[in-house]
């Protein structure tokens, strides 16, 4: 897209500033988290051409992916928290309740940090149903789910709604003697900071929004960011940020505090993230780099 194209975009509103995530200005993908080895390897993989040619954003987006597998932590981000109350959490002995969690479960050199189980967690909300169904494996009344890294499963055993019908509570407890969990989900404990998540998807409803009927404004995604305004991130945040920049590149490393989008994370069974420049002390941003995996929407 042009500069004049780029100007009307700003002015108009429909992105923040030319550094906005979703463009693809050299500003926007800094802000965005993209290291910039990410961008050079993707230009040695293309190669030199003479040719006038197109790349699919998919495939960008994928050669960052790649980059960044296995160059940053891993982390647990809960995007839509709903409090799972453990009713006989109190039968823990204390060799149960800190758990070492790995920065990688492939490079032991990022090291580990510890995380407080707590009697109360957090869990997604995508990850409870008030009805079980088939094919269904995370945790429902009557069903039990593994916790990453915790000590026993939980099964769920009751929950509360508000007026609107809107689960606000699950209560459970430990499974001891239960089947072994069909699978393992993401949590936070108590101690959780909450943040707010940005997630960002295509600004464009065509892949050639130029070409749209009444004008590439008129082809604006209208859902084309969602924020999470009260996510929780597992306390090990803390530890990844003071230790940035992630990873350790050249041009990135040599400032006395390093720029806010080299705090660079994989959260768990969600994405690649990074924190925005509009981060404080006190309240911190973060956006969606990429995805885990290729939205074949993109393909």
């Amino acid at each position: 897209m042009s500069k004049r194209g780029l100007k009307k975009l700003v002015d108009a509103g429909h992105v923040r500033a030319w550094d906005d995530p979703r463009l693809y200005t050299v500003i926007a993908l800094r802000r965005r988290g993209v290291p910039p080895e990410a961008i050079l390897s993707f230009v040695n993989e293309l190669g030199v051409t003479t040719a006038n040619s197109v790349i699919n954003i998919a495939r960008f987006e994928q050669s960052i992916r790649t980059y960044l597998e296995t160059r940053v932590p891993r982390l647990m981000l809960v995007l839509d928290p709903i409090p799972v109350v453990i009713e006989d959490y109190e039968t823990l002995t204390p060799e149960h309740l800190d758990l070492d969690i790995p920065f990688s479960p492939k490079d032991t050199s990022m090291g580990s940090h510890t995380i407080r189980y707590t009697k109360t967690v957090y869990i997604d909300r995508s990850d409870f149903r008030e009805e079980d169904s088939k094919g269904y494996f995370r945790l429902a009344p009557g069903k039990n789910v593994g916790l990453y890294k915790s000590p026993f499963p939980i099964k769920a055993t009751t929950y509360s709604k508000d007026a609107d019908g809107k689960v606000t509570e699950v209560r459970a407890v430990l499974d001891r003697d239960g089947p072994k969990p069909k699978t393992y989900i993401h949590w936070v404990a108590e101690d959780a900071r909450k943040v707010e998540v940005r997630v960002h998807d295509p600004l464009f409803k065509s892949a050639e929004p130029a070409s749209a009927e009444g004008g590439f404004l008129a082809d604006i995604n209208p859902n084309s960011e969602t924020i999470y305004t009260n996510a929780l991130i597992e306390s090990g945040f803390d530890e990844v940020r003071r230790r940035a920049p992630w990873p350790e590149a050249a041009g990135e490393h040599s400032e006395d505090r390093p720029r806010p989008e080299t705090v660079r994370f994989q959260a768990m069974r969600v994405g690649y993230f990074a924190m925005d420049s509009d981060s404080t002390d006190d309240h911190v941003v973060l956006n969606r780099i990429v995805s885990l995996k290729q939205d074949t929407g993109k393909a």
